[in-house]
């Protein structure tokens, strides 16, 4: 299926979350940046590239993609690999608050890939997003 233009992307995680994991890299980095001027050595470069990656990733991982022929969750915690689904696919939707609940239809003629039932998923969209959003599910698209 055809993707379409990128509209925009949204944090799947709790933003509080993301900024701990970063302040948590940090600090990592400053003690092992602390130890070697205290011990008048080199830095252990391995292990302080090790926390920048791990750092950055848990910043930057878990972005949804808005596009205008569908959306793109990504890989969650459950193992729930990452996956589009088309608005054409989306069967129901409703909205808890500011979270997102997409149920897509499992019949493969609707098209679910593979003979593989389609996944949803749960997203917290920011309230200038969700008109967007609620303007792409209500389109002339879905069923």
């Amino acid at each position: 299926m055809e993707r379409g233009a990128l509209l925009f992307r949204i944090s799947a995680a709790n933003r509080r979350d993301r900024y701990l994991w970063l302040g948590g890299a940090l600090a990592i980095a400053a003690v092992i940046l602390l130890d070697a001027w205290q011990l008048l050595r080199p830095p252990n470069w391995p292990l302080l590239l090790l926390t920048a990656i791990y750092g950055s990733m848990f910043f930057s991982q878990r972005r949804v993609s808005i596009y205008e022929n569908g959306i793109h969750l990504p890989t969650d915690s459950s193992g729930l690999r990452g996956r589009f689904i088309g608005w054409s696919q989306v069967e129901r939707f409703h909205w808890d608050g500011d979270i997102l609940t997409i149920v897509p239809t499992s019949s493969i003629m609707a098209g679910a890939e593979l003979g593989l039932p389609l996944l949803g998923g749960v997203v917290r969209v920011p309230a200038n997003r969700r008109s967007k959003i609620e303007e792409l599910l209500a389109g002339p698209h879905t069923a």
